[in-house]
């Protein structure tokens, strides 16, 4: 069943809260082009979870309805995979929200981290626990550890590579 939009966004403001789901063109405009200005999109709302519960309920709702969901990290990719296409049917869900370094596990030489948390915090928090998460991109300040599959970091001591929870 397709919904017409308004019943969605009312139960998408009930699942993340009124103040993270966007409808206003002003508000929804960072979200509706790539950084370099390449890509631009319409979207029928953008949602701002805070956690995972909050993710698995907008996809639900959305899969409910057949609302398309295009997932945005930093909005720094450079194909325009993270930009809702020109039908302004999509729902753009923004991870920007989920920021939060988890967990540093020295060892297993893990970093559990959210899918917002941005590359250089990642680097930041595995320096200060004196190990070493070897990506590095010109975009590291925005780029999130999602958008950018940055899911691996490197033991100091032993050099091997383990894989990150997002």
């Amino acid at each position: 069943m397709v919904d017409s939009g308004a019943t969605l966004i009312a139960r998408l403001r009930e699942a993340v809260g009124p103040a993270h789901v966007l409808t206003v063109p002003d508000e929804m405009s960072p979200y509706l082009v790539d950084w370099r200005g390449r890509y631009r999109g319409r979207a029928r709302c953008v949602v701002r979870p805070s956690a995972t519960h909050e993710v698995a309920a907008v996809v639900k709702l959305c899969a409910e309805s057949g609302a398309p969901i295009v997932p945005q990290g930093g909005n720094t990719g450079m194909c325009g995979g993270a930009t809702p296409d020109t039908e302004g049917n999509e729902i753009v869900v923004s991870l920007g929200r989920m920021a939060r370094v988890r967990a540093i596990d020295l060892a297993n030489a893990t970093i559990t981290v959210e899918a917002g948390v941005p590359l250089a915090t990642v680097q930041e928090a595995a320096a200060r626990a004196g190990m070493y998460f070897p990506l590095s991109l010109a975009s590291e300040g925005s780029a999130n550890s999602l958008s950018t599959a940055a899911s691996g970091t490197v033991c100091a001591d032993c050099a091997r590579t383990t894989r990150a929870t997002t």
